[in-house]
């Protein structure tokens, strides 16, 4: 199965973000703008993941959970990679928490490639995809609009836990399935 770890969000934070994207689908065109259902902060995306190799998976997310206590994470601003020139995706940053996301997907990185697991060839950085730009398109509105909106405020949240994600590709979309949900607990 598809498989990502992840940070799920809380719906009050979604609601947010689809008021932005909505506006968003006014201005820009085309996109694919991300449901608000599906709206969260992946932490490692595993790919295809065999039945046999979950156990090890969730021993990986448990370990990690336990070295850290719930932490409160905000997102705030927008932005898009690789660069505003040739943007390809758009995204929501993290403020207050961004340090702490970064520490459990760095975690989880590490203890997934000592299980054998493809490592990343970019630094995590924590965000939210709310948009994926396949076609050409005018770079200099996706800039305005960035710069309208680089200190948007959509809200913060305790995060309590980390969720491992099934991810089933349908010709409507994604749709993911919580696997286990890792209580982060210190040590």
């Amino acid at each position: 199965m598809r498989t990502f770890i992840s940070i799920e969000i809380p719906e009050e934070i979604k609601n947010n973000i689809e008021k932005l994207i909505n506006e968003l689908k006014l201005v820009l065109t085309p996109i694919k703008w991300v449901e608000k259902k599906n709206l969260h902060i992946t932490l490692k995306f595993l790919g295809w993941v065999a039945d046999d190799k979950l156990a090890p998976i969730e021993k990986c997310v448990t370990e990690c959970a336990k070295g850290f206590k719930p932490f409160t994470l905000s997102f705030a601003g927008i932005g898009a990679f690789p660069d505003m020139k040739h943007p390809r995706v758009i995204w929501i940053g993290t403020k207050d928490g961004s340090d702490k996301a970064r520490e459990i997907a760095d975690c989880i990185e590490n203890e997934a490639s000592k299980k054998g697991f493809r490592g990343e060839e970019r630094e995590f950085s924590p965000h939210l995809t709310i948009g994926r730009i396949k076609e050409k398109i005018d770079a200099g509105a996706v800039s305005r609009f960035v710069s309208e909106h680089e200190n948007s405020e959509f809200g913060s949240f305790n995060v309590e836990h980390i969720s491992i994600m099934k991810s089933t590709l349908k010709r409507s979309g994604p749709v993911y399935e919580e696997i286990k949900k890792v209580r982060l607990t210190p040590t």
